[in-house]
C-alpha cells in the first residue's frame, strides 16, 4: 500500500504525505491503546511502511551512483514484503485486536516468513539482485552460490508474488466482514477503503502508462492512501471508547451483583438458618427443664433437636453449594460438572476431554466456568425445556474452554438478558472470552478463561 519508486515518474514530495500519515497514526494508535493488537499492528505498519520506502530509496540512490549493494537491495524488497505482512495482521486484527480464526494468524505468520525466506534465498542464491522489481536496477551478489541458483529464483518469485499475499489479506477482509455480523460497520468501511484505493491506483497507472487521458491525479490517490490510516485510527479510538463504556458498566453490574448476592445470603441465614438455631436453643432449654420433671418427654425433644440440627446442616450445605460446590473444591470441575447434572442425564450431556479430566485450574476459573454452565443450562432447559444440551469441557494451551450447545429455537431477543450479561462480565472480567452463537437450529455459547494448570 505504499508507492513503489518509479523510474518513469519523478519523485514527487507528496509521497512522503501517506508515510508520514501512516507512521503517525501508528504511533497514535499504539500511544491510545498500548495493548490493542490492532493498534500495534497499525504501528508496525507504518514504521515498516516508511522503513521500506526509506531503504528502496537509499539502495536506489546507491545503484545509480554505482556503488549498489545486493544484499541492500534484498533487504529493501524484503522490508517491503514484511510491510505488507503487517497490513494483513491489521485487517485482521481490526477493529477488537484479536484474531477471530486461528487461520487468519495464519497467514500472517505466512507473509511474515515469506519476507525472511525471500531475503535469505534471493541473498545465497540469487547472481544478481534488482530492487522495486526493475531489472536495470539490479547489481552483482557477491555472496551468491552457483548450486543455489534455484533457491534464489524461488526467492524472487516470492518477492513478486508479494501482491497475491494482499489480496489474500483483502479475500480475508471480505470473509470477515460476511461472518463478524456485529464488526461488519468497521470491516465494510475498510472495504470500502481498499476498493477506492485500488481504483484510484488503477485509473493513475492507466493515465502514466498510457495514452489515455489523466482522469485521476497522482496527488488525489496519494492523499487518499493518507487518509486511510486515519480512518483506521478514529475507528480505533471508537473501538476504545466503547470498550472503556462496556468496562465501566461491567464493573458497574458485578458490584451490583455482588451486592445482591450478600444480600440475599444475608435473607437465607436470617430466615433459614437463624430460625432454626433460635429454634434449636428454645428446644434445649425446654429439654433441660423436663429432663427433671418428665425424662421420657425429654427423650422426645431431644430426638426433635437432633432432627432441627440436621435440617440446618443440610441448609447450611444448601447455601454453601451455590457459593461455592464442595465437589467443586474437591474434586475440580468436571467432578463439579458431573455432579450437577448428573440427575439430566436424558437432557444433558457432559463431554469432557482426556486433557481437561486430569486437570485442575485456579479456584476462580473454576468457579466461573461452572456457574457459566449451571446458568446456560438453566436457561435452556427454561426456554426449550424439549431441546437436547451439549456441554464439553477441553483444555487448550491458553487454559479451560468450555462450550455448552443445545438444540432449542435460539436467542430471541437482540439485547442479552441479566443472566447472559451476568456470564459474560464473570468471564470477561478474568480475561477470558465469551461469544454466544445462536440459530435456528439452536444456541452455542462458548467461554474460555485464561489459566496455568495448578
Amino acid at each position: 500500500m505504499a508507492p513503489r519508486h518509479n523510474r518513469g515518474v519523478p519523485d514527487d514530495p507528496l509521497v512522503l504525505v501517506p508515510l508520514v500519515a501512516w507512521l503517525a497514526t501508528g504511533l497514535a494508535a499504539v500511544a491510545l491503546t498500548p495493548r490493542q493488537g490492532a493498534a500495534r499492528a497499525l504501528c508496525a505498519a507504518g514504521v515498516l511502511i516508511f522503513a521500506a520506502w526509506m531503504l528502496e530509496e537509499v539502495a536506489v540512490a546507491a545503484v545509480e551512483t554505482g556503488a549498489g549493494n545486493a544484499v541492500l537491495n534484498a533487504v529493501a524488497d524484503g522490508v517491503f514484503v514484511a510491510k505488507t505482512a503487517a497490513v494483513i495482521a491489521l485487517l485482521a486484527l481490526m477493529p477488537t485486536g484479536r484474531f477471530t480464526r486461528r487461520w487468519h494468524g495464519w497467514l500472517v505468520v505466512a507473509a511474515a516468513a515469506t519476507s525472511v525466506l525471500s531475503t535469505f534465498l534471493r541473498v545465497v542464491g540469487s547472481a544478481r539482485i534488482d530492487v522495486a522489481s526493475e531489472p536495470s536496477l539490479a547489481v552483482t551478489n557477491p555472496h551468491a552460490i552457483a548450486a543455489l541458483a534455484d533457491a534464489g529464483a524461488l526467492g524472487e518469485a516470492l518477492v513478486d508474488a508479494e501482491p497475491l499475499l494482499f489480496l489474500a489479506g483483502i479475500a480475508m477482509l471480505a470473509h470477515r466482514w460476511w461472518r463478524e455480523r456485529q464488526h461488519r460497520p468497521v470491516l465494510g468501511r475498510m472495504l470500502l477503503g481498499i476498493g477506492a484505493l485500488a481504483v484510484l491506483l488503477v485509473l493513475v497507472v492507466l493515465g502514466e502508462s498510457t495514452s489515455l487521458p489523466h482522469l485521476v491525479p497522482q496527488h488525489l490517490f496519494l492523499l487518499a492512501l493518507a487518509s486511510f490510516p486515519v480512518l483506521l485510527l478514529v475507528d480505533l479510538s471508537a473501538q476504545a471508547r466503547a470498550l472503556q463504556r462496556e468496562l465501566s458498566e461491567s464493573r458497574a453490574r458485578i458490584v451490583t451483583a455482588e451486592d445482591q448476592a450478600r444480600r440475599s445470603i444475608e435473607r437465607d441465614l436470617h430466615d433459614g438458618v437463624q430460625q432454626q438455631l433460635v429454634g434449636i436453643l428454645t428446644l434445649t432449654e425446654l429439654a433441660a427443664r423436663q429432663s427433671r420433671r418428665d425424662p421420657a418427654a425429654s427423650s422426645a425433644t431431644l430426638d426433635e433437636i437432633r432432627d432441627e440440627v440436621q435440617a440446618a446442616i443440610s441448609g447450611l450445605r444448601e447455601l454453601v453449594s451455590g457459593i461455592r460446590p464442595p465437589a467443586l473444591a474437591d474434586g475440580g470441575l468436571p467432578a463439579a460438572l458431573n455432579d450437577r447434572f448428573a440427575r439430566l442425564q436424558e437432557s444433558v450431556t457432559l463431554e469432557v476431554s482426556q486433557s481437561a479430566a486430569g486437570h485442575r485450574w485456579p479456584p476462580q476459573v473454576e468457579a466461573a466456568l461452572y456457574f457459566v454452565a449451571c446458568e446456560a443450562v438453566t436457561n435452556a432447559l427454561k426456554h426449550a425445556p424439549s431441546s437436547m444440551v451439549r456441554i464439553s469441557l477441553t483444555a487448550t494451551e491458553r487454559g479451560p474452554l468450555l462450550q455448552v450447545a443445545d438444540t432449542g429455537p435460539g436467542v430471541t431477543t437482540a439485547r442479552p438478558g441479566a443472566g447472559l450479561r451476568g456470564m459474560q462480565d464473570r468471564i470477561e472480567s478474568l480475561g477470558g472470552r465469551f461469544e454466544l452463537a445462536s440459530a435456528s437450529g439452536g444456541t452455542v455459547l462458548t467461554a474460555s478463561v485464561p489459566g496455568e494448570p495448578v
